[in-house]
């Protein structure tokens, strides 16, 4: 008796499973093989991404390779290669092509290359890093007013170049002549804590020549367009990143 009822119990799960099934199934099996696919596209793309990047890769290597030897060819491959590649290749062509134009005495052609790769870059700090340098080369190029209307938006609290920016801002307004601003944003930059050491030591020892009118025209001219800080090398734009 106990097996016949287990019989009849066994008979109606299947029954049960079987009329689920039919109800359910074909949606059952459409999810699966969406997954399947999906999981499928996604490997695909990852692969072909990884082989994207690094034929970029190659490819801003072979034009690094004329700087030096022909510098205009470089430009040149630099620009053809920011026209197609992803974000940040993109960027980095065109600061290379500026950096080459700077050194060729094309200061506007540098700026607007720099200006075009703020465009170009997709991160933030890597935006205001090609709009420093392109405040730089202004500042060389004694534009100042340019330089004090660019990095005024990057000297807000808490912008990646907030201190270099405000440097900019007190050595352009001490070469047109108005200390009273030039010394505000050098004791800001001298007494606040978490200026960084090299900005601080330059913000003192401008407000020590101030002190001296004979001297006040100095500070520019110690300020180089090297003088901006890197982009540490873990921020370096790269393809990774800029897809992230």
């Amino acid at each position: 008796m106990v097996d016949f009822v287990s019989e009849v119990q066994e008979e109606l799960r299947k029954d049960d499973y079987n009329l689920w099934l039919r109800k359910y199934g074909p949606f059952v099996f459409a999810i699966i093989i969406v997954v399947i696919l999906a999981t499928a596209y996604l490997e695909f793309r990852k692969d072909k991404v990884a082989a994207e990047a690094e034929s970029y890769s190659y490819t801003y290597l072979e034009a690094a390779e004329f700087v030096g030897t022909d510098d205009e060819k470089a430009v040149g491959e630099f620009l053809a290669l920011s026209e197609n590649a992803p974000a940040g290749y993109a960027g980095l062509s065109l600061m290379r092509a500026s950096a080459l134009e700077f050194e060729r005495g094309n200061t506007d052609k540098a700026v607007e290359l720099l200006d075009r790769s703020t465009k170009v870059f997709e991160l933030k700090r890597h935006q205001q890093y090609a709009q420093m340098k392109a405040a730089y080369i202004l500042l060389a190029d004694g534009r100042f007013s340019d330089v004090i209307a660019r990095v005024t938006p990057l000297s807000a609290r808490n912008e990646p170049f907030e201190f270099l920016a405000l440097e900019l801002l007190a050595i352009s307004a001490l070469q047109q002549g108005d200390n009273q601003i030039a010394r505000k944003h050098f004791t800001y930059l001298d007494t606040i804590p978490g200026v960084p050491p090299n900005i601080k030591l330059r913000a003192k020892q401008n407000l020590l020549l101030m002190r001296d009118p004979a001297t006040a025209d100095e500070p520019a001219k110690e300020l180089h367009i090297q003088d901006i800080e890197p982009v540490p090398a873990d921020e370096t734009p790269t393809e990774t990143q800029e897809n992230e």
